[in-house]
Order: C-alpha cells, then sequence, then structure tokens
C-alpha cells in the first residue's frame, strides 16, 4: 500500500483542527472520505495515529511522532509545484509568525527577499510550535518569543521591545498620572510576558485588582483592540501600537510604578541552513530593526514599592505562547 499525500493532508488538518467533522469541512469532503483516508494511514503506519472521542480527535505518541514529517511532506511537495510553475523566481521562503508580531516583521521579511525574487508564504502560530516546524524543516524562519528549542535551532534577538501601558484618548486615566492602583480601578487587558511580568502581575493583586476586571490575553493584538474601543486600558508591547500611537488613535499613559518590562523578540531557522542567501538576507534585515528607537527617550529606571520582588520572566504559559 502506497502513501498518498492526500492520507497526510487529511491527518494533518484533523490534528490541527480537532475533529474529523471540522477536518471534512476545511478541506470541503464527506466525513466518510476523512474516516477512509485515515484509517488507511493507519493501517499503513501499523498503529492509530488519533485517539477518537466525542469531543473530538487528539495525537497518539505515533501521531505526535508523524505529525512534523507529515506536515514538511506537505510543504516539500507544495515548493515542487511551485517551483515547476516558476519562471524567474528563485524559491519560496515559509515564514511562520507569532501573530501579534506579524505587522512589525512581515514587511522587513518581504523586503529584504524581493531582490532575490522569492515568493514569500505566511502563517502564524504559537512560538513553540513554530520552533517545532524550524526543526522538522516544515518552515524556514520563524518569529517567535523565547521558548525551550531544539539544538538545530538557531535564535536571533533582533528587537527587545518595551511593555507599555495605552488607552483610548477619552479615557479617563489620560486626565491625570497614575501608578498600578490606580491602573486597577479599571478593566485591564494584560499579555503577561517577558521579564517584569511577573512584578507587574503582584502589584496588580496587591492594589488590589479586581478578578472581573483583569484579562489576561494571549494576543497583543487583541488587547489592543480591546483599548482602541474604550473597553480596557491595554498592557502590551510597543511594538503592536506603534502606528496607534504616532496617529494619536491610542495614548500611552505615564504609570510611575510600572516595571522595566522588555519582551524578546527572536528569529529562528535551522542551523545548517544560515549560509543559504534568502535566510541570511531575512536575518539581516530583522537585525536593522534592533537600532529603531522603541521607548521613549528617558531612560530613568522606575523605582517600584516591591524591590525586594524578582522581576524575572515568569514561566511560559498556553496563554502568552
Amino acid at each position: 500500500m502506497a502513501l498518498e499525500l492526500a492520507d497526510l493532508r487529511v491527518f494533518v488538518t484533523a490534528a490541527s483542527v480537532g475533529s474529523l467533522s471540522a477536518a471534512a469541512r476545511e478541506l470541503r469532503v464527506a466525513q466518510p472520505s476523512v474516516s477512509e483516508r485515515l484509517r488507511r494511514l493507519e493501517r499503513l503506519v501499523g498503529q492509530p495515529l488519533l485517539d477518537r472521542s466525542s469531543r473530538g480527535v487528539s495525537l497518539t505518541p505515533a501521531g505526535e511522532r508523524l505529525l512534523p514529517h507529515a506536515e514538511r511532506c506537505l510543504d516539500l511537495a507544495a515548493r515542487a509545484l511551485d517551483i515547476a510553475r516558476e519562471d524567474d523566481t528563485q524559491g519560496t521562503l515559509h515564514v511562520t509568525t507569532h501573530a501579534s508580531y506579524a505587522p512589525l516583521a512581515v514587511p522587513f521579511v518581504i523586503g529584504a527577499l524581493q531582490p532575490l525574487r522569492y515568493a514569500v508564504v505566511v502563517d502564524d502560530q504559537h512560538s513553540q510550535d513554530a520552533l517545532q516546524r524550524v526543526a522538522a524543516g516544515a518552515t524556514d524562519i520563524a518569529i517567535t518569543l523565547p521558548m525551550p528549542h531544539a539544538h538545530e535551532v538557531r535564535l536571533h534577538t533582533f528587537r527587545s521591545d518595551p511593555v507599555i501601558a495605552v488607552c483610548h484618548p477619552d479615557h479617563p486615566l489620560t486626565a491625570r498620572p497614575c501608578d498600578t492602583a490606580g491602573l486597577s480601578g479599571h478593566p485591564l487587558a494584560v499579555n503577561l510576558w517577558g521579564s517584569g511580568a511577573q512584578l507587574f502581575h503582584e502589584l496588580l493583586l496587591d492594589a488590589p485588582t479586581r478578578a472581573h476586571q483583569l484579562y489576561r490575553i494571549s494576543s497583543a493584538e487583541t488587547a489592543a483592540d480591546l483599548a482602541r474601543s474604550g473597553q480596557a486600558v491595554a498592557v502590551l508591547t510597543r511594538a503592536t501600537v506603534e502606528r496607534d500611537l504616532a496617529a494619536r488613535t491610542l495614548v500611552e499613559l505615564d504609570v510611575s510604578d510600572m516595571p522595566e518590562w522588555h519582551v524578546h523578540l527572536m528569529a529562528a531557522h535551522h542551523r545548517e541552513r544560515a549560509a543559504e542567501p534568502a535566510i541570511a538576507a531575512v536575518i539581516n534585515a530583522l537585525g536593522h530593526l534592533k537600532s529603531r528607537p522603541t521607548a521613549p527617550t528617558d531612560t530613568t529606571t522606575r523605582e517600584t514599592p516591591r524591590p525586594h520582588a524578582s522581576p524575572a520572566s515568569p514561566k511560559p504559559s498556553s496563554l502568552c505562547t
């Protein structure tokens, strides 16, 4: 029995969306066809790849081993077609990015590749998933937050982005200076990641902040939308709202006891591919972001009322990866 790409595509889609019915809708085929292709692939492998239940499907150990290689097979097949159809295009670069930072990084990626005549494919994943895809060869470049990663993956820090508090221009907090206690009286949309996050969270709890007014949001862009609509004060990276600050659709708040707090943005690629022209061009282009101003010119370190607390980064959580 020969392995078919269609079988792998059904398996990858089902693993991604979490159910056979959703996979059938995604692939625009009948659900019995999805089930039959999965059974065919499992017969070929010799063991189950997905655990089925009333709540959907989940990967078995064998499925977890197969998934990155299946994704790579599908990617290579798509690239083969692209190459066969190309005229003067030199190739295709697959970029996987943390969704919150795509608006910042993707223009630099595309700008770097245009002179090389590369097609660009961009998707978004959580940082851990993006790094696993780099290690497996399923994506070429990943834009991620710092995360544990395989030895085969090389990381470059291209920007250390400050975390700030922003709100709608008509928000009452814009009329006066405030501290964390002042923030705690208003709905807060917070992206708790990076150095300073743990200390800031402790300050909010000491304020105290009402649980129903604290929204822990994994996507910085979602937190920014809540601020744009006036529903909350957002605490997030400056990169997410640079255009809003320039256009005055959002206003940065001067929070007197805000910890010094940064999120490091990384570019990742497979170590063995560092010399490839497209990857080298992207890393070089992203390096120019290091020199861009990301914070107010006043670099005085803010004092905090909790000198005994450690500002170390919290452990990564599913909310913020």
